[in-house]
């Protein structure tokens, strides 16, 4: 089973600072927030592609983009519940909803149950990257060096942790459990709850243990002093600044042709033609250039640390 949680691999996109990688995540989710034309969304979804290919995670994240699908399909079903105000009608119930009269299901309403799922496709697909390619301590680190509270960064990191500790402790008390007998999928509906007891105590054990040896190491290093030092001190290189760059050249970039009215879209009350203008298809290419233009900054730090 895969865990959802930062894998430690020597590729050029980990190598980076933190900095670098949320700059980037910021852009792609920014432009997925700002734009509405479903062809921008898809290609902003395209566009982590790339990046998820040289960190060497692809497995990871075919497995959590998995999941994005049922949320997808979820996203573009109660989209075509909900919306009414399509004109073209593909399905109309013959009974009447409270609150919502006749169910109506139309063209113009999964349509945008799409677009919606594809900019939650993209979101997701950036987010990975802070998920498995920036290690917590680097992110807290880095976030700490903004300026943000210590204190609630501290929280957030050990929330973080904390989930994909727990499910890696319930995988292994399953795993005695059943090595010493015990069945889970057996016998009554009591049985079986009273089986799962077995993982639910040692599991409520194992947490409480952990934040208590959390207190105490928190309390052997000096949490709350003023002065705060760091193991591994991350550093802002020239290089570095160059790659940051690039990873916010997207945003800026996008912000820029939304303002001139490119990347919105009309589902209702009729779709909107999809069709690009001269000027509008070169802005989307050289959009798509940029959004992947970190991994190409990415290998040329690289070469040059090399060198």
């Amino acid at each position: 089973m895969l865990d959802y949680k930062y894998q430690d691999r020597d590729t050029v996109i980990h190598r980076l600072t933190p900095w670098s990688k949320l700059g980037w995540i910021a852009s792609l989710v920014l432009l997925a927030v700002i734009f509405d034309h479903p062809v921008y969304l898809f290609l902003l979804f395209l566009s982590t592609i790339p990046v998820i290919a040289a960190a060497r995670l692809t497995r990871e994240w075919a497995s959590l983009m998995k999941y994005c699908l049922f949320l997808c399909l979820a996203v573009v079903l109660i989209n075509a519940i909900i919306s009414q105000n399509g004109s073209h009608e593909l399905v109309k119930a013959p009974f009447s909803i409270p609150l919502m009269g006749n169910l109506r299901i139309t063209l113009e309403g999964i349509v945008c149950g799409v677009g919606n799922s594809l900019r939650l496709a993209a979101i997701i697909s950036a987010f990975s990257v802070l998920i498995l390619a920036i290690h917590p301590d680097d992110l807290m680190q880095g976030l700490i060096k903004m300026k943000l509270p210590y204190k609630s960064l501290l929280v957030a990191s050990v929330s973080a942790r904390f989930l994909p500790a727990l499910l890696e402790d319930s995988r292994n008390i399953v795993a005695v459990q059943r090595s010493r007998g015990l069945e889970f999928s057996s016998g009554s509906k009591v049985q079986r709850t009273r089986n799962y007891m077995a993982i639910f105590i040692p599991l409520l054990s194992n947490s409480l243990e952990r934040a208590s040896q959390l207190a105490e190491v928190l309390e052997s290093r000096g949490f709350g002093s003023k002065r705060r030092t760091f193991y591994k001190e991350l550093k802002l290189t020239g290089s570095e600044i160059v790659v940051l760059i690039s990873a916010l050249l997207p945003g800026i970039f996008g912000i820029i042709i939304y303002s001139q009215g490119f990347g919105s879209y009309d589902y209702y009350p009729a779709l909107e033609g999809i069709g690009f203008m001269g000027m509008e298809a070169i802005c989307l290419i050289f959009l798509l250039f940029l959004a992947t233009l970190v991994v190409f900054t990415a290998l040329v730090k690289r070469r040059t640390e090399i060198d």
